[in-house]
């Protein structure tokens, strides 16, 4: 082999090599963005689904008018519309937990989007949770509300200051008089 075809056959490889370090990285992108769409689109739903009128309406009863049931019925055996409002605004707050806890989403992100709704539902709650998890446990039955809980006990022991100092932050200064 002559120092040509030895010249052609190096840069051939160097070629061929930087394509496929172009196509890796390519590929590398190509998922970061289509993780990201997911992301949009799974937040939007997850937003969407907090923001209804009726999420609102059973988010306002827990906090104001739950209390006035025995918090030893637990959950499931109170009437209804507090049951009702106990699983439409806990299952979200469950869901969301689930999410953080298998680690398909960020805890500090999840819980600085939801941080005064977290602590307030769960502080309202978490008598009934108790009780009802006496309840299955008496029956031998499984675990109830157990990942809202972790975000719950997350978002008391860290301020808000200090999640939120994760996130870059934006200066938009208030409009001015016309």
């Amino acid at each position: 082999m002559d120092a040509t075809s030895a010249a052609v056959n190096v840069l051939a490889l160097a070629f061929s090599l930087s394509a496929v370090i172009v196509a890796v990285l390519s590929a590398q992108r190509q998922a970061s963005d289509t993780r990201r769409t997911n992301w949009l689109i799974f937040i939007g739903e997850m937003m969407a689904r907090s923001r209804t009128p009726a999420f609102r309406e059973a988010r306002d009863y827990l906090l104001v008018s739950l209390q006035e049931h025995n918090r030893a019925l637990g959950v499931t055996r109170l009437p209804s519309p507090a049951r009702d409002h106990i699983f439409l605004v806990g299952s979200y707050y469950q869901d969301l937990g689930v999410l953080v806890v298998s680690g398909v989403i960020d805890e500090d992100m999840a819980v600085a989007i939801h941080y005064t709704g977290i602590k307030s539902v769960w502080r309202a709650i978490q008598p009934y949770v108790l009780a009802e998890r006496e309840h299955r446990s008496a029956q031998e039955g499984g675990g109830f509300f157990g990942a809202f809980e972790h975000l719950a006990v997350y978002t008391e022991t860290v301020p808000y200051e200090t999640i939120s100092k994760r996130f870059p932050q934006r200066y938009f200064p208030p409009l001015s008089p016309s």
